[in-house]
């Protein structure tokens, strides 16, 4: 966390228990994700919400009944700090697996923003994402490919980080709302 501050990167974490959670607020985590596989722990999602910060749910693991019950739960507590990451839980998750029309779907169900935890290798997926007006997009990253790790296979290098930042802004650029006006200088 201190790391992240000096290099003004905002870091967050998942926390899977009650104690973690209580680290992760004394060190000014601004944000708590839940894991897709802890999505069904009502419990631990009702102590962070008592955190008062935002919440990023990931969907992968889950069903709309299991979604159904957090999105209820938020709505119980007058919580409306919270956004869904769409996720295919394949790791790597294969091209034909990806359904960006379920962010669609997510966004329209629960009227909330949507983002897209996406686990495909390279990054086409993830600026795809934002034609479907993801408002988030998570990748696994990774320093160097020969660290050892459990998802190092499908992590994105840095150079693969730069080249997602620039395919995002371009779709950005790309999924601006329709204008049929034009200025003076265009006529």
């Amino acid at each position: 966390f201190e790391h992240a501050k000096n290099l003004n990167i905002t870091c967050f974490s998942t926390p899977f228990d009650e104690n973690a959670v209580d680290m992760l607020d004394v060190l000014n985590c601004p944000v708590f994700k839940i894991a897709s596989f802890e999505i069904t722990d009502l419990p631990l999602i009702q102590y962070i919400i008592k955190k008062n910060k935002p919440i990023i749910v990931s969907t992968g693991m889950a069903s709309l009944n299991e979604i159904d019950d957090v999105v209820k739960l938020f709505k119980k507590n007058k919580f409306n700090k919270y956004m869904l990451l769409y996720c295919v839980s394949g790791y790597p998750t294969p091209v034909e697996d990806v359904r960006l029309s379920n962010i669609d779907l997510l966004r329209k169900k629960y009227n909330c923003e949507v983002g897209l935890s996406d686990h495909s290798i390279g990054n086409q997926i993830a600026s795809l994402s934002i034609l479907k007006s993801a408002s988030l997009i998570e990748k696994h990253f990774i320093i160097k490919r020969n660290i050892n790790s459990p998802d190092s296979s499908f992590s994105m290098l840095p150079e693969d980080l730069k080249n997602l930042r620039n395919l995002v802004d371009l779709s950005w650029k790309l999924n601006k709302k329709a204008d049929f006006t034009r200025k003076k200088s265009e006529k």
